[in-house]
């Protein structure tokens, strides 16, 4: 193991001793540093009425356990810090470890001892064995009430939530667009979990048309046999344009109510990430998009009609898009709840949909944390002209992709409703896929995310396998290029 100390950021002096004053460490700066520690370390066994006993079972040295050493004149040491501090992390003396100064050094620990103050302070901030920091692991024993309350530390929130007795709602998210054609605004359902908290809060999201289900089977039927010959291609001329998105207007009124009417149950894939932030007083959103179950509209995968919707949804957390109870549209619900602020998340199709929603510049979208996303369809299923397959994939295109994830079909009564609409787009879908020259033409120009780079205003977090050979690691390189 070693340490990559991240999420962290040094404060003065004063700020510690406040902060960790507030957390319950009172730390007397006139104090010796033994006696300082001494506090700490017992604070930190909050669990325990008599604090001489998880003491006893820590030691300094081979011969000299912690109690025992601090009711000495012994004085304290960087070799006994360290040793001490690897313990209290999970770390078990005499058997992870004999040598603390060189466990130290193996490990690349992040703390060099000097200042004791500064040093605890770190040591919070601190990764324990199991991989979560020790002021974490100090939340999740209990340290702090679960009091439905923000709590921070070094600049973040700490899991003060209950997540026992959150809120689960569903709205559908009239968004401006209307892919399917039949004069209403698409609707999407946008599935929610929140903490219950007397005031606004911001949200994480994730875009994700995998969330409410997928067609494999219709998707296994549209891939593509691998086998055959290379064509012979002329030289010619490609011509592209740039066109706006063609967005409509809202419809129709609707009566304003203070609640959502609909109970989540169930989410069908939750995001690990997301449920980190929840109780730390972060809403979950889940959104499956366009042509997804419950939701209308036709399948456009990867197009800017998907990302506005995706946006709508952020227009919505912002007051400036409507949300109604159910598809009749008859009632509509405000985020009263939302600060307006919102992060999103996700790994591949989500990681995109978080590219390309950052290129919107939408008001309230302050963070992406895009994993392994992309950044142009071209390159995910061209290469300089030639018809390629994602890693893992053979035979797929982005008809397939539709396929999979116009999850509607899944519905007998939307299948019914919306079978022949969803059937002609994959038609014309072909069509403009243009497996015959490979070439880069306006459908895939349209689902290019690098040329609205230079929109993008939200802060960006970007994580990719160096051997992702599904979504190709240049996807990001590339994306980190043209958001500078």
């Amino acid at each position: 193991m070693r340490y990559n100390q991240f999420s962290y950021f040094p404060v003065s002096k004063e700020d510690a001793l406040k902060e960790l004053s507030e957390l319950g460490f009172s730390l007397d700066p006139a104090s010796s540093e033994k006696d300082q520690f001494e506090s700490f370390v017992r604070t930190c066994f909050f669990n325990y009425k008599n604090t001489d006993y998880p003491l006893s079972t820590l030691a300094v040295d081979k011969k000299t356990d912690l109690l025992t050493f601090f009711n000495s004149e012994l004085e304290l040491t960087a070799e006994i810090f360290y040793t001490v501090v690897f313990q209290l992390l999970g770390f078990s003396y005499l058997t992870d470890f004999e040598d603390a100064l060189a466990f130290h050094k193996e490990t690349a620990f992040p703390i060099v001892y000097g200042d004791l103050i500064d040093n605890l302070y770190q040591l919070l901030n601190t990764r324990t064995k199991k991989g979560n920091t020790l002021i974490d692991q100090l939340v999740s024993d209990g340290f702090i009430p679960e009091d439905n309350h923000y709590h921070y530390f070094n600049g973040k929130s700490l899991a003060t939530f209950n997540t026992d007795n959150v809120i689960r709602e569903v709205v559908y998210v009239e968004t401006r667009v209307d892919s399917d054609r039949d004069v209403l605004p698409d609707l999407i359902k946008v599935s929610i979990i929140r903490p219950t908290y007397n005031g606004k809060i911001p949200a994480v999201m994730t875009a994700s048309p995998y969330h409410q289900g997928t067609n494999d089977k219709a998707s296994d039927k549209a891939l593509y046999k691998m086998e055959g010959e290379l064509a012979v291609k002329e030289p010619h001329k490609i011509i592209l344009e740039e066109r706006r998105l063609d967005l409509v207007d809202s419809v129709g009124q609707a009566e304003l109510v203070t609640e959502a009417e609909e109970k989540l149950t169930h989410i069908n894939s939750s995001y690990t990430l997301n449920d980190y932030f929840l109780p730390r007083g972060f809403a979950n959103i889940y959104v499956s998009g366009l042509g997804t179950k419950d939701s209308q509209g036709i399948m456009p995968n990867g197009d800017y009609r998907q990302i506005e919707a995706y946006k709508n949804v952020i227009d919505w957390l912002n007051g400036r898009c409507r949300a109604f109870t159910d598809h009749s549209r008859e009632r509509q619900v405000k985020a009263d709840w939302s600060n307006g602020k919102v992060a999103t998340t996700g790994l591949s199709y989500l990681g995109t949909m978080s590219n390309g929603l950052a290129t919107t510049a939408v008001d309230g979208l302050e963070v992406i944390i895009a994993e392994a996303g992309i950044s142009s369809w071209y390159n995910y299923y061209r290469e300089n002209g030639l018809v390629t397959s994602p890693g893992g994939y053979p035979g797929e295109d982005l008809d397939s992709l539709d396929e999979l994830t116009y999850s509607r079909n899944l519905l007998a009564g939307d299948y019914i409703r919306g079978n022949d609409a969803h059937k002609a787009s994959i038609e014309e879908l072909k069509k403009n896929l243009d497996r015959k020259t490979g070439d880069y033409n306006q459908f895939w120009h349209e689902r290019n995310y690098l040329l609205n780079a230079h929109k993008v205003k939200a802060e960006v977090v970007f994580t990719h396998g160096s051997q992702d050979w599904n979504v190709n690691h240049s996807m990001s390189i590339k994306c980190l290029m043209h958001f500078k």
